[in-house]
């Protein structure tokens, strides 16, 4: 269709192209990345009207921009400069949005966010999350069950293709809601009998503190995947304690979907070089192989709504230029950022964050969620504006029908929310218990390489 996203680059070459990158060398992935951000670039600038407006603030025209090394003459976007904008001024021209998929992020980094793409951008998203997948050991015919939130029937989200490759024995799904207990999960996996499970790390742990690892280890599993929130070397040895199978890390957004797997010979995360171009920024510089700095992405498979240097929010350690497993992937040496608490009530309930449902109140900028004792639960707020007496009561009611008569809920309408002392963003921090507690991020100069098995 004219003017649309994806009359901008061919599916089938993408999908090729996926599956030569991992044996071709550094300088054809390069090149790749190269052409497809200059395809980005030219588009965002003649038909979305958010990207038009800083090229000729900055004076800047598409043919400035035709390597990505060029591309530190863009300004960084933050969620805040796209978060209040008319729809019509982030997406592209002649797109409908109401014709879009919609992923909201989760929340995890306290500044929701909504993404929008097209059908054939979010399977392609998916494909290159297979690849990730592929690589760390699913097979094709292999049942998969993801244990994550659930997301809400979308019409736009067409799902002919993943009916009929599942009618054949392939790339079977399930989704499981990780807000279940550990028990109704571990009854859900033994129905499906998936080969390989997904989900959050901090669900997973509290499964493998829970359930007996005899039961656990009867689902017989390939691997475990972990992503969403940070994983910790404890928690990784929980879960394959409790599973008895390897855990292979991944890491990924609403906003870019898959930015970086681990690779199971040197434990380092391949980054999604052909699908996305991640900078790792200290104060806007580039930071050295082994230096933390933050995420700045470009996404180079979304046209529908372009994200260019887009700023993630996350701190990660740079890794090497080309993995040292001889694939020619650029690497994230370690994941410094979304830390989530679970958080203890009375009477040792346990609660998830995701079920306090804040992520998508229209009026909140930022947030963040601190239990400070067995019986207080604090949410501080960044709002777009003063909400009403109306819309306040829709954010505290459910909560407290959550939370229970023994536990006080409050909101603190702010006008920031600082950072940790160490530079992170905590938006959901148990201060009676909590996964995080002690940990501190190696030096890079104390990261080894380590076989995940």
């Amino acid at each position: 269709m004219k003017g649309t996203s994806m009359s901008h680059f061919s599916p089938v070459s993408t999908l090729y192209s996926m599956l030569r990158h991992p044996h071709v060398g550094r300088e054809q992935l390069v090149a790749f990345q190269n052409e497809r951000l200059r395809r980005l670039v030219e588009h965002a600038y003649r038909n979305v009207a958010y990207y038009r407006e800083i090229f000729d603030r900055h004076r800047l025209k598409p043919h400035d921009i035709k390597t990505v090394q060029d591309l530190a003459a863009v300004p960084i976007t933050s969620r805040s400069d796209m978060q209040g904008l008319p729809v019509e001024e982030v997406v592209a021209r002649h797109v409908k949005p109401q014709c879009l998929i919609t992923r909201a992020s989760s929340g995890s980094t306290g500044r929701p966010f909504i993404v929008r793409r097209t059908w054939m951008e979010e399977r392609l998203h998916g494909a290159f999350a297979l690849r990730a997948l592929r690589s760390l050991g699913l097979r094709a015919s292999d049942k998969l069950c993801y244990v994550m939130g659930l997301r809400s029937h979308q019409r736009q989200d067409h799902q002919i293709v993943q009916r009929m490759l599942a009618t054949f024995g392939i790339a079977r799904q399930m989704v499981v809601n990780a807000l279940q207990s550990p028990e109704e999960i571990v009854r859900a996996l033994h129905r499906f009998r998936p080969a390989v499970v997904s989900g959050y790390p901090g669900v997973l742990a509290r499964i493998a503190q829970t359930i007996s690892s005899e039961e656990l280890r009867s689902l017989r599993l390939r691997f475990v995947n972990t992503g969403g929130e940070v994983l910790t070397p404890l928690m990784r040895q929980q879960i394959q304690d409790g599973f008895s199978v390897p855990v292979c890390d991944t890491y990924g957004s609403i906003e870019f979907h898959l930015l970086a797997w681990e690779c199971r010979a040197t434990g380092e995360y391949h980054s999604c070089d052909d699908g996305l171009i991640t900078e790792v920024l200290r104060d806007g510089i580039p930071v050295a192989e082994g230096e933390r700095g933050e995420i700045v992405g470009t996404d180079l498979l979304s046209f529908a709504m372009p994200l260019i240097r887009y700023q993630l929010g996350d701190v990660v350690t740079k890794g090497s230029q080309a993995c040292p497993c001889g694939q020619p992937f650029s690497t994230i040496r370690s994941i410094q950022g979304r830390m989530i608490d679970y958080f203890v009530l009375p009477g040792n309930r346990v609660v998830h964050p995701y079920e306090l449902g804040v992520i998508r109140v229209p009026w909140i900028r930022e947030f963040q969620v601190t239990q400070e004792g067995l019986d207080s639960i604090v949410m501080r707020v960044v709002p777009f504006h003063r909400p009403s007496t109306q819309e306040m009561a829709a954010l505290v009611q459910p909560v407290v029908e959550l939370v229970g008569p023994d536990v006080q809920f409050r909101v603190e309408l702010v006008s920031e929310i600082p950072m940790d002392a160490n530079g992170k963003f905590r938006v959901y921090r148990s201060r009676i218990r909590s996964a995080y507690d002690g940990f501190e991020w190696p030096d890079h100069r104390d990261v080894g390489r380590k076989n995940t098995g």
